[in-house]
């Protein structure tokens, strides 16, 4: 029974130990030049022994870490600046002893030289390669505010961008998510001085790749780079551009590794309208492949035996087709072909046909007399499976068509029987295209 109880205190001596050590936690900041960067050595750091700076405090809970508990309990204050009076100790572990400036205070900090996965108590601080302790170098940070305060850059340009600093800023995080981002960051604060804008950047981004401009033969506009910023996603750092468009002053994200390819990406969007120009018929609707006519009239819709609305959508042909004879009709889809711009065939699906067997047969739609069919047809070889989405999709109509190539059409035959007799009706449509902003283009 001894042994039981024993072995029950050590379990819970055990869990008490790991709550204490993973409640202590440690800050993770990061203030670049501005901060306290990590050395080697402890003779490193003797760089900033009489630097004056100031503790700056997390935005909100950092895990279990207090900043109150661990540097205001020390003494410090938080609107308070300090001298670094003395840096002692060895290469991993070092105090860092902070004179109150005008004040007689003074704050001792137990600083790690090493990477921990937690800290506590008097040892709560560390400084490694990604991170550091909350501390700003407070002269430099209000020197630097002034020296770059109204600055323009591209500097000594004739650039049409011009982006001047307005601040150099402690900016919090929005949305943060991550304990280890729950301290303020320094960055620039640039403003657009055309639209008015303002935008972010970190302090670690070289300014002077504002401006840089990217161009392409196939566009009047042109992009500039007016802001850079870093995107984290899944513990990976993607670095981005704000690049803005000279025409018009739009803006657009970019990877900055790619900004070249993507800087003009879907600038030559735009759409195709499909208009009915002509239809081929039989001159002799009692005859199958006999010799044939083309309307291009007015009545361009109305014939012998049917009256068909056609109109062509994005992705596929849409009808209605009136029975106007005084027999009884059907459209042969089996025999239906879609003609691409290239002169390609394609057999084509109707409504009601799952897209799993647009392969196969399909049988005739009868239309009586006075009756209509309202129906679509869809070429099949633009219909796939995404297995991304999970779902059928199609292809556009257009998707072979060149934007600046003219004279393009596509058709659509539908056969349909009269009296036992295929009538081959061939619909043809040509292709205009507009584009999402013409004025981009160099024609």
């Amino acid at each position: 029974m001894k042994v039981i109880k024993f072995l029950l205190l050590l379990f819970t001596l055990f869990i008490s130990n790991i709550t204490f050590a993973l409640a202590g936690d440690h800050p993770e900041v990061n203030f670049g030049i501005y901060g306290i960067t990590h050395q080697e050595n402890l003779a490193g750091y003797q760089q900033y022994v009489g630097q004056n700076v100031k503790y700056i405090p997390a935005l909100q809970g950092h895990g279990n870490y207090s900043d109150t508990e661990n540097f205001i309990k020390a003494g410090g204050s938080f609107d308070k600046e300090y001298t670094i009076t003395k840096i002692s100790g060895d290469d991993k572990r070092m105090t860092f002893i902070l004179q109150e400036k005008g004040g007689k205070t003074k704050v001792k900090m137990i600083v790690n030289n090493q990477w921990e996965y937690y800290s506590y108590g008097k040892y709560t601080y560390c400084i490694t390669e990604n991170y550091s302790i909350p501390l700003i170098l407070i002269d430099k940070f209000n020197s630097d505010r002034v020296k770059y305060k109204g600055k323009v850059f591209p500097e000594g340009s004739e650039s049409t961008v011009k982006m001047i600093v307005e601040d150099l800023i402690l900016a919090n995080e929005e949305n943060i998510t991550d304990s280890h981002k729950s301290y303020p960051t320094i960055k620039y604060l640039l403003k657009d001085a055309e639209s008015g804008k303002t935008y972010d950047i970190d302090i670690d981004e070289d300014l002077s790749i504002i401006g840089t401009e990217y161009t392409n033969p196939a566009f009047k506009c042109k992009y500039n780079i007016i802001s850079i910023y870093t995107e984290k996603i899944s513990n990976l750092k993607f670095r981005n551009y704000i690049i803005k468009n000279s025409l018009d002053g739009n803006t657009k994200k970019v990877s900055a590794k790619h900004a070249s390819e993507q800087a003009f990406m879907g600038d030559d969007a735009g759409t195709f309208i499909a208009n009915l120009a002509k239809v081929e018929k039989p001159s002799n609707p009692s005859i199958r492949y006999g010799s044939t006519t083309t309307t291009t009239e007015k009545d361009i819709t109305k014939f012998s035996y049917v009256d068909i609305l056609l109109y062509a959508s994005n992705t596929q042909l849409c009808f209605r087709l009136k029975n106007v004879s005084d027999n009884t009709i059907k459209v042969v889809w089996d025999e239906a072909v879609f003609v691409d711009v290239d002169g390609s065939t394609s057999k084509i699906m109707h409504s009601g046909i799952k897209y799993s067997e647009r392969e196969g047969s399909q049988p005739a739609s009868t239309i009586i007399k006075g009756a209509k069919l309202e129906d679509i047809a869809a070429p099949i070889d633009r219909i796939y499976y995404d297995n991304k989405l999970k779902e059928w999709t199609s292809y556009s109509l257009y998707k072979n068509a060149e934007p600046k190539v003219q004279n393009q059409t596509i058709k659509l035959m539908l056969p349909i029987q009269v009296k036992d007799v295929i009538n081959e009706y061939t619909f043809e449509f040509e292709l205009k295209h507009s584009y999402a902003h013409p004025e981009y283009i160099a024609y």
